[in-house]
């Protein structure tokens, strides 16, 4: 496996997730700055998205010229087909919706592709302060304002799982039976893609997968695909294709990450029959 020595990268990243953060939580605290509107695709924006939207992607420019940029907050990257091997996918406020309603389930994500691949991620929880990171190659680590640890998957093999969902499918019956075949004995809810995939790299939930092809994009997975791999997850696809990166919006797929490859699997089995 290829080590990537992205260190100036991940500086950039962190610290560029980091002032988006305290700009979040300006807003957070401010009414107008919640305020939000929908767009055509049916998702919320407020001003504190696009202000943080602006200052992670004017600092990528400044720091990376050569680098594209695919942000849900811009338009699609058009025109650099063929030229640019390295793309950013950023996320400026993973989980608008908490953020509007006070709760603390949203995340800022940066995270980086070559070649098509996802190599580097950031994931900054503004109420907490916390940084998650990754590199390919150089392990998954937890930041707080006292320590930096790295993270590990769960070691559990008990067929008895704990799963982390976003919170219409916890509610949602038709779930109920996927539920049962995965022996969930715990679940887990989060506003924020992100967090959810951060539970699992931290060991504190088995699997997680997305809800379904039509609602997740390459800025919520890019930066927490990575993080978690080098955690020690596994990751799938339903349909077992490789996730490339390709200055795309929308996956377009359901995919699955569990803290070992025989729960991953028979994760991918269980949604294989739920989306058939």
């Amino acid at each position: 496996m290829k080590n990537y020595q992205l260190y100036q990268e991940l500086d950039v990243a962190r610290r560029l997730a980091e002032q988006a953060g305290i700009r979040i939580m300006r807003g957070y605290f401010g009414a107008a700055d919640k305020t939000k509107t929908i767009k055509d695709d049916g998702t919320p924006v407020t001003e504190t998205d696009k202000a943080a939207n602006e200052l992670i992607v004017q600092g990528l420019h400044n720091a990376f010229p050569q680098d594209g940029i695919v942000s849900e907050e811009l338009p699609p990257l058009e025109g650099l087909e063929g030229v640019v091997n390295r793309v950013w996918y950023v996320d400026p406020l993973d989980g608008t919706s908490g953020f509007v309603y006070r709760s603390d389930q949203f995340a800022v994500h940066i995270g980086l592709a070559i070649d098509e691949e996802a190599v580097l991620g950031v994931v900054h929880k503004p109420t907490t302060g916390e940084t998650y990171f990754g590199i390919k190659g150089q392990g998954a680590y937890l930041a707080n304002m006292y320590k930096t640890e790295r993270m590990f998957v769960s070691s559990s093999r008990n067929p008895e799982s704990r799963v982390v969902v976003d919170k219409d499918t916890i509610i949602d019956p038709a779930w109920k039976e996927v539920f049962e075949d995965l022996r969930c004995k715990k679940l887990f809810t989060s506003g924020s893609e992100g967090l959810r995939i951060m539970k699992v790299a931290e060991g504190i939930a088995d699997v997680h997968m997305n809800n379904g092809p039509q609602f997740c994009n390459t800025w919520d997975l890019c930066a927490p695909q990575i993080i978690a791999t080098e955690a020690g997850a596994y990751f799938c696809t339903l349909d077992k294709s490789p996730m490339l990166y390709q200055k795309q919006g929308k996956i377009g797929r359901v995919y699955v990450f569990a803290n070992t490859e025989e729960r991953v699997e028979h994760a991918r089995e269980v949604l294989g029959k739920f989306f058939a």
